[in-house]
């Protein structure tokens, strides 16, 4: 026997702990001599294992099993166009003033209708997204209805979310289409929000009306994305809170991102994943106060959907990318796009010794290709969100 390589050992106020990254198992332990039970025990939940297990090739086999069987469903992210009204110092699309025409939304939409009539999917969610996706907004409409039109007719759920900088989004909208979630993107208080998001006529006092209105004239949850870098990362936690405060968190979701350079003449400062670990430690901390739990991290069953699951990036021409992060990787139209070919998995070599592994298999692969560090913010501070929970149960 020997022990799993997804072991993370440490200690808290003179009391030995494991936790398996693997199996999400968290165990207290006086020292390393077991009784015949606990060897078990040990055994049986996998944070011991036999001598001769390759620990990475099995993980490898049940993700890319986990990979090829029936998924629930399908994922499209839809670009209606690449340009935008706004600057952002961050942004990494090339823009342009294309915009999805009715002719590409309909060869969309039929090769839509041909894949759920397939009894593939139970569902399929479209995230409308751009550049700035409502500078578009006859195409959503049109594409929304249709799609409604076939799910209603197979009797599957369509869900519809936006990606949006805002400025457009009107009451009229809001109630017309019916988005699950908005994300709206927040880049720190009110000042360096302004300065990080260049636009000459929408601020962040005006993001704030759009929640309120977002709140009043839908259902949607607002997904309260943050762009963090060293700009704002001292700002992050109070914006947080003033949200909160604001509109509470039954219809507000957060999703904290390291903002990566695309350009190296990009007008902002780059944090290390190391840098960004703490701020998203504190994030997590005050969300789990605001939900009344606090979470261990869970081990992925799939990597990324974009290379390796149901989910397609599709540019305004109507190409299917590798995912919204690099519209430039133009490949063959959506409309030819073979959904049964999958991508097979293979852990990279520098993550085969990482006990952090089954929390984020590697990562972002863009992130890994532009050499910004890929790894998941547990792996700087694991022993502190470990700490937490132990505190938080007890």
């Amino acid at each position: 026997m020997k022990e799993s390589l997804f072991n993370y050992r440490f200690e808290y106020e003179n009391q030995k702990y494991i936790f398996n990254t693997n199996n999400n198992g968290l165990i207290q332990i006086n020292n390393d001599i077991f009784t015949e039970e606990e060897r078990e025990y040990l055994r049986v939940n996998r944070f011991w294992i036999d001598d001769n297990e390759d620990e990475i090739a099995l993980l490898e086999r049940e993700i890319n099993h986990n990979i090829q069987k029936r998924q629930k469903e399908l994922e499209l992210t839809i670009a209606l166009t690449n340009y935008c009204n706004f600057s952002c110092v961050y942004c990494y699309q090339n823009k342009n003033e294309k915009l999805m025409t009715t002719e590409v939304a309909n060869m969309i939409i039929e090769k839509i209708d041909r894949i759920l009539n397939d009894n593939i999917f139970e569902g399929i969610n479209i995230h409308y997204f751009g550049g700035e996706p409502l500078l578009n907004i006859p195409v959503l409409i049109y594409l929304d209805e249709n799609i409604k039109k076939i799910t209603d007719k197979i009797g599957i759920v369509y869900k519809a979310f936006l990606t949006t900088n805002g400025s457009m989004l009107s009451k009229e909208l809001l109630q017309k289409v019916k988005f699950s979630s908005i994300q709206l993107t927040f880049d720190g208080l009110e000042k360096t929000h302004d300065r990080l998001r260049v636009s000459d006529h929408f601020h962040f006092k005006e993001e704030i009306e759009l929640i309120e209105n977002i709140m009043n004239f839908s259902q949607a949850k607002v997904l309260l994305r943050t762009n963090i870098c060293k700009e704002n990362k001292d700002e992050i936690i109070a914006l947080h809170k003033y949200i909160f405060e604001k509109f509470g968190n039954e219809r507000i979701e957060i999703n904290p991102n390291r903002t990566i350079k695309y350009h190296q003449d990009d007008s902002f400062e780059m944090l290390s994943v190391q840098e960004y670990a703490e701020v998203a430690y504190q994030i997590k901390l005050l969300w789990s106060e605001q939900k009344g739990k606090f979470e261990l991290p869970v081990p992925r069953s799939t990597p990324c959907k974009f290379p390796y699951g149901n989910a397609y990036a599709i540019s305004p021409e109507g190409y299917c990318t590798f995912c919204s992060g690099s519209m430039d990787q133009e490949k063959k139209y959506f409309f030819d796009v073979d959904i049964e070919n999958k991508k097979m998995f293979s852990v990279r070599k520098e993550c085969k010794k990482c006990n952090i592994l089954p929390l984020c298999l590697g990562g972002c692969i863009i992130q890994y290709n532009l050499r910004a560090g890929a790894c998941t913010y547990e792996k700087y501070e694991l022993k502190n969100i470990l700490i937490s929970y132990i505190k938080h149960i007890s």
